[in-house]
C-alpha cells in the first residue's frame, strides 16, 4: 500500500495489525515499511524507537479495553454489571488475545496500573457499594478478578469456551466477594 501522506497514526494502525497478526514480538519497523511500501529510516520520524512504538500500540490498546469496559457497565448494577463487565473481559481476551496477553507483561504492567487497574478497582466500588468496600479491599477485589482473567485468558480464545461456565464462574465470584466484605451492622 502506498502512502501518499505518512502520517503517526498510519503507522500505528498498520502495527496494531501486525501485532493483531503475529504477536508484539513480531512487530519489526521493516514489517510495517514494507507494508506502507516505504523506507524503514524514514518511520523513525513518526514511531521513534520500536521499543517506544510497542508502548504506544500497547497504551492504544489498553485504551479501547477500558472504554470496552466502561460500556459494559452502562445502565447495569449490581450482578448484572459484574456478569457484563466479566463478559466484556472475556471477549477481549479471546477477540485481542495478541493485545490481551501482553498487558501483564513487566514492559507494560505501568501502564496497565495506570489505565486498568485504577478503572477497574472504580468499576468494583460501583459495583459493590453496598459493602463500602476500603481501598485495599478494592485492590484484593481488582487482583482476585485480574488473576482470574490472566489465567483464564488462553482458555477464552479456545473454540471451546462456554460462556455459560463464565457466567457461573462470576456468580459464585460475585457472592464470594460480598459474603467476604459485607460488613455486619452493629
Amino acid at each position: 500500500m502506498k502512502t501518499s501522506r505518512l502520517n503517526k497514526e498510519i503507522v500505528i494502525e498498520c502495527a496494531m495489525d501486525l501485532v493483531c497478526e503475529s504477536g508484539i514480538n513480531g512487530l519489526r519497523l521493516n514489517k510495517i515499511a514494507d507494508r506502507l511500501d516505504v523506507k524503514s529510516p524514514s518511520l523513525y520520524t513518526h514511531t521513534g524507537s520500536v521499543t517506544e512504538l510497542r508502548q504506544t500500540v500497547i497504551g492504544r490498546a489498553m485504551e479501547g479495553f477500558r472504554e470496552q469496559l466502561v460500556d459494559s457497565l452502562l445502565g447495569r448494577a449490581d450482578l448484572c454489571a459484574f456478569v457484563e463487565l466479566g463478559k466484556t473481559w472475556a471477549a477481549y481476551a479471546k477477540n485481542q488475545h495478541a493485545f490481551y496477553t501482553v498487558f501483564y507483561e513487566k514492559e507494560y504492567i505501568d501502564s496497565y496500573e495506570k489505565s486498568i487497574s485504577v478503572f477497574l478497582r472504580a468499576a468494583f466500588e460501583r459495583i459493590f457499594l453496598k459493602c463500602n468496600l476500603t481501598d485495599q479491599e478494592l485492590i484484593q477485589v481488582e487482583r482476585v478478578m485480574t488473576n482470574y482473567f490472566r489465567g483464564h485468558a488462553d482458555g477464552f480464545a479456545d473454540t471451546n469456551f462456554k460462556e455459560a461456565e463464565l457466567i457461573s464462574d462470576l456468580e459464585i465470584l460475585y457472592n464470594g466477594i460480598l459474603q467476604n466484605f459485607s460488613k455486619v451492622s452493629q
